[in-house]
């Protein structure tokens, strides 16, 4: 189960990153704030880094 929630996380978090670069704005929103889009990006590419190596934490450990 929390395999799947990871993998949901990574898919939501690349869909948010690649629509940042459809989209062609010069701000993103983040809680409620206004911060540059490439700060914007570079935060959702954190946490699908965080996300990421959490799940090869857990793949590695089950399997």
């Amino acid at each position: 189960m929390r395999k799947t929630i990871s993998i949901i996380g990574m898919l939501l978090a690349l869909v948010i990153i690649v629509s940042s670069f459809l989209k062609n704005e010069d701000t993103g929103q983040f809680f409620g704030y206004e911060i540059n889009i490439w700060l914007y990006r570079l935060i959702w590419l954190v946490l699908f880094g965080i996300i990421l190596n959490g799940y090869l934490k857990e793949s590695k450990n089950s399997g």
